[in-house]
C-alpha cells in the first residue's frame, strides 16, 4: 500500500462525505486520480462533491492512463444518478490488481455471487473453495497480464523524475533480468521519490483492474 499522507487520509476518510470533501478539496495529485475517483464513487453525491467530481473527470481526461476512461464514465453516472451498462460486482480492485500482476501462468477466480476473489496461490496448494467448478458461469477467471504492464509503469514513472542522475540510474536498472528488484533497490535510497512511486504504482494498478473488469462487463462497487 502507498505510504504517502494524501492516500492515507483518503483511506481514513472512507465513505464519510465531509472527510472525503476535505481531502479532495485541495490540489489533486495527478498520480492519485484512480484513488480519488474510487473515493467519490463510495460517497453519496453532494453539491460540493459534484464540483470535485468535475475536477477529477477533467484531470482524468487529460491524463488518460489505462482505466481512466472507464472511471470517467462511472463518475458521470454517479454524479448524475444514472445507471450505466456495467454490472456492479463487490470485488476489491486492489485485490484484483494484485491478481493481474501475478507471475506468468497464474489464474485466480472471482466468485460472481459475492465478488470474492480467490487468488491463484490457493488453487496451487489445493485450498480453493470446496464447490469450485471452473466450467460454471459462477466463476470469472482472472489470468495474469504478465510483467509488461508493471514494467511500463516503471518506465512512465522514470519519465516524471526531474533529477537527471537518478532518472539515468533507474533507466539503467530497468535493463535486463532482475529489473524490478534493481529498480526498487535504487529508488528506496530516495525517500521522497520512493513514497511517490508507491502512489503512482498503486494508481496504475487500480486503473488496470478497473479496465479489465469493465472489458468483461462489470464494475466494482465494493465498500471499504
Amino acid at each position: 500500500m502507498s505510504r504517502d499522507q494524501w492516500s492515507k487520509q483518503l483511506r481514513i476518510a472512507g465513505t464519510t462525505t465531509r472527510l472525503v470533501e476535505d481531502v479532495l478539496a485541495g490540489d489533486l495529485p495527478l498520480d492519485g486520480l484512480q484513488h480519488a475517483g474510487t473515493a467519490l464513487l463510495r460517497t453519496d453525491p453532494t453539491e460540493a462533491l459534484a464540483t470535485i467530481t468535475g475536477r477529477v473527470i477533467e484531470a482524468l481526461g487529460q491524463r488518460r492512463w489505462t482505466g481512466d476512461t472507464e472511471l470517467i464514465a462511472e463518475l458521470e453516472h454517479h454524479r448524475g444518478g444514472t445507471a450505466g451498462d456495467l454490472i456492479p460486482l463487490p470485488v476489491e480492485l486492489d485485490q484484483l490488481g494484485d491478481a493481474l500482476d501475478q507471475a506468468a501462468g497464474s489464474e485466480s477466480f472471482i466468485d460472481l455471487t459475492d465478488g470474492t476473489l480467490w487468488p491463484a496461490e490457493l488453487f496451487d496448494i489445493d485450498q480453493g473453495p470446496e464447490d469450485f467448478d471452473p466450467d460454471s458461469d459462477r466463476w470469472l477467471p482472472v489470468a495474469d497480464l504478465g510483467s509488461r504492464p508493471a514494467y511500463d509503469t516503471m518506465r512512465r514513472f522514470v519519465a516524471t523524475i526531474d533529477q537527471p542522475e537518478l532518472a539515468s540510474r533507474l533507466t539503467d536498472a530497468l535493463s535486463g533480468s532482475g529489473a524490478f528488484r534493481r529498480f526498487r533497490t535504487e529508488l528506496s535510497r530516495h525517500e521522497n521519490q520512493y513514497t511517490r512511486w508507491h502512489r503512482f504504482d498503486d494508481d496504475a494498478r487500480l486503473g488496470r483492474a478497473r479496465a479489465w473488469l469493465a472489458d468483461r462487463g462489470y464494475r466494482s462497487d465494493r465498500q471499504p
